[in-house]
């Protein structure tokens, strides 16, 4: 005599099943949110089957003896060649798992009918026109109060010893004495100042994989590093500026070439900074005249219990082409080529690994002097600089205002960059993480025996040496992005950045305020408030490694919005 299973027990083990993948779907996207790890979630899952079975165990054993027996013969499988075995599960631990599961789920349906119902336009036909629905906007503000203190060994502002020039006010100028007291830089006097930024930008579908995006933004056209606005100008009104203007052509990897199998982004215009990188060579507020084109492509199989694909492991080359300056009277502008290759790598448990390597080179970049008693090679000057990079005087008419006086100063090196970024994160202690960050430049186009020769052995501030190494690194630990309420990250890092590593008028213009010759650390901290608006404060202490003394600390009270 055989004993079937009954329609209702076949119910009741469909619920179960059904319940069970629940339960294990709602933990895997609790690990590809953050929340959990694969160890973590493996874990969980693991204790809850042990608590189910010891408490179903010690429920059965409570119950009469005839409804044991009523049990087993209930719980026997038939006898189709198919068996399903499915572990018993109390009543009270299914309704702990069903509300828990309404819970977490609840949020997210709404969020996605609500969604849905915005993007279909419910209930609203054909209210808004079409071309809406193509264009996204974006932006952030920030309003900050920082303080910039100079060390007491730091020579006075207008005093003889102070050997620091403001070069773009004594080229504009044409010399030091036609500077006046504005040739020199402030190295003495602590100044304390409100700033703010405000960026808004807009990106715009186009046609079938082509875009534009554009954004305005606060800050002085002639300072490419730097979108603050100064407050406390009587009620003067921001300048505005447009920082973006870029076409772009985004081809995913399945819908391009099958020989070449990777994804493809184009760019050109004035576009955003299409490198991995750091602001050791780049402040986060430089944008791009030019062209980049990358390519990446997926590597690996989708496995794991987070499911990973192919598009969490990858492999990428870029290469870009940017004018930096059209001279007059000059054959030879000045450009910047780059290209990187690189990788990056997420495991199972979410660790990350990204390793880029690149090489920059500026063509051209060296200034010319001028023959005797001309001035067409002014041109040749730089459009933009911080201070630190080596520079000699190209101004060569001794009949103007007492000869000795007249100076246009130029750069007097190549620089041709190779550059190597390392960036680690850990997501063993998820939600939190801890991310390394480091990177280290060399000039390897530093040739003190033709500077000596263009320049004639003569250069300012700094002799002909080769100091042409940077690195810096950095921890970072807390949540990746400050998101919502609560969140919160802290950060520490050493730089250590020689005069003629990298072009001093595109590193970062926070450091030592901008430019190179310096070495120092940074404390930063930052934490949430509400949805999308944070708190930071930043730390920077520097000093100078070759120069004349010049320390500079600097603090800065951010409070930061986006959107």
């Amino acid at each position: 005599m055989f004993i079937t299973t009954p329609p209702t027990l076949a119910s009741e083990q469909q619920d179960l099943l059904e319940l069970r993948n629940t339960v294990l779907n709602l933990v895997d996207a609790l690990v590809k949110q953050g929340v959990l790890n694969q160890k973590q979630a493996q874990a969980l899952v693991k204790k809850a089957e042990n608590d189910a079975a010891r408490q179903a165990a010690a429920e059965v054993a409570a119950r009469p003896a005839d409804t044991k027996a009523n049990t087993v013969l209930e719980a026997a499988p038939p006898t189709s060649t198919k068996v399903v075995r499915v572990p018993y599960v109390p009543e009270f631990v299914k309704q702990e798992i069903r509300e828990q599961v309404r819970s977490e789920l609840r949020q997210d349906v709404l969020t996605d009918v609500a969604q849905k119902a915005k993007q279909e336009k419910w209930g609203t036909p054909d209210a808004l026109p079409g071309w809406l629905s193509r264009i996204k906007l974006y932006g952030d503000a920030r309003v900050r109060n920082e303080f910039d203190r100079f060390g007491k060994g730091n020579a006075a502002t207008l005093s003889g010893q102070n050997l620091y020039l403001d070069i773009a006010k004594i080229n504009a100028a044409g010399g030091i004495g036609k500077a006046g007291p504005g040739a020199f830089l402030n190295t003495s006097q602590d100044i304390n100042r409100w700033r703010e930024r405000v960026r808004l930008g807009l990106q715009a579908k186009i046609a079938d994989r082509w875009s534009f995006d554009t954004r305005l933004t606060t800050g002085n056209q002639t300072i490419p590093v730097s979108t603050n606005q100064t407050l406390g100008n009587t009620g003067q009104r921001f300048n505005i500026q447009l920082d973006r203007a870029a076409l772009l052509y985004d081809l995913p990897a399945e819908q391009g070439w099958s020989w070449l199998d990777s994804s493809l982004n184009f760019a050109v215009g004035r576009i955003a900074n299409p490198w991995v990188s750091t602001d050791l060579l780049w402040d986060e507020d430089l944008n791009f005249d030019g062209a980049a084109l990358t390519l990446r492509r997926a590597i690996g199989e989708e496995d794991g219990l987070t499911g990973l694909g192919n598009n969490r492991r990858s492999v990428f080359a870029t290469v870009g082409l940017f004018p930096l300056q059209q001279i007059d009277f000059a054959a030879q502008d000045k450009w910047l080529a780059g290209g990187q290759l690189g990788v990056a790598w997420e495991f199972d448990n979410q660790n990350k690994v990204q390793i880029a390597s690149a090489y920059y080179d500026y063509l051209h970049i060296i200034g010319k002097r001028n023959a005797l008693g001309s001035t067409l090679r002014n041109g040749t000057q730089p459009q933009f600089l911080q201070k630190g990079n080596l520079l000699y005087n190209i101004a060569n008419d001794p009949n103007l205002d007492g000869g000795v006086n007249d100076q246009i100063f130029a750069l007097a090196s190549d620089y041709r960059l190779v550059d190597l970024t390392l960036s680690v994160d850990l997501a063993y202690l998820a939600p939190y993480h801890v991310i390394f960050n480091g990177d280290i430049v060399k000039n390897v186009g530093f040739n003190a025996d033709q500077i000596r020769a263009r320049t004639g052995g003569t250069t300012y501030l700094y002799p002909i040496k080769e100091r042409t190494l940077g690195w810096q690194l950095e921890m970072v630990t807390g949540w990746p992005q400050i998101a919502k309420l609560g969140d919160w990250q802290l950060s520490a890092g050493y730089r250590y950045l020689q005069r003629d590593a990298v072009l001093d008028a595109f590193t970062e213009s926070d450091f030592h305020l901008g430019g190179t010759d310096a070495k120092g650390y940074r404390l930063s901290g930052k934490y949430g408030l509400t949805k999308n608006i944070w708190l930071r404060a930043n730390w920077l202490s520097a000093t100078e490694i070759d120069g004349p003394p010049l320390a500079i600390d600097v603090l800065q009270i951010d409070l930061n919005a986006k959107f």
